[in-house]
């Protein structure tokens, strides 16, 4: 059965074989044969960065901003990464109107199983046990009816309608989860 964990060396294969399939960590920036050779070349590395960030994050405008504590967790099974989630503890106002507490993102050999609502399930679960959080806000692209369908599957509420700060004439649904 899979089940949320921390990111590892025991699943850096199976994680770079999604990369090489077109999973992508960022929908905003997605993957390319350089960024995945740097992720094969240097897994530590990798991992390193994930486990201690920097404290700042390029946006996809270019400008920097504060990098918000997060926990990113990788859904496996056995060895074979599915998916990732990330938990995001505080938001900053572009997050609050535009991704949310929560971000998940399914490899593509492992979408249409219910992997994605499973995942964002455990993330609650996490949050209700581990941050001091009330309720969650996500958003989805109106585009993205798979993903819209998760959130509302648990427990989502729709909020509102909102433009992509970065797309210009893309919106998105923002929904709050009570916890």
């Amino acid at each position: 059965m899979p089940s949320l964990v921390r990111p590892a060396m025991a699943y850096m294969a199976s994680f770079i074989d999604a990369l090489r399939e077109g999973y992508s960590r960022d929908t905003l920036r997605p993957e390319t044969p350089e960024s995945i050779a740097m992720v094969a070349k240097s897994p530590e590395w990798f991992l390193d960065q994930i486990a201690n960030p920097p404290a700042t994050i390029v946006l996809p405008d270019g400008t920097v901003g504060p990098r918000v504590p997060e926990t990113i967790l990788w859904y496996v099974e056995g060895d074979e990464f599915l998916g990732s989630i990330s938990i995001r503890h505080v938001l900053t106002p572009v997050l609050e109107q535009w991704g949310g507490h929560i971000g998940y993102a399914v490899r593509p050999s492992a979408r249409g199983k219910g992997h994605a609502s499973a995942m964002l399930a455990g993330a609650l679960d996490h949050i209700r046990a581990h941050l001091p959080l009330k309720r969650v806000t996500l958003t989805a692209s109106v585009e993205n009816p798979a993903s819209l369908r998760v959130i509302e599957k648990n427990g989502g509420v729709l909020f509102d309608t909102v433009p992509h700060p970065w797309h210009a004439g893309e919106l998105g649904r923002r929904y709050w989860i009570e916890l």
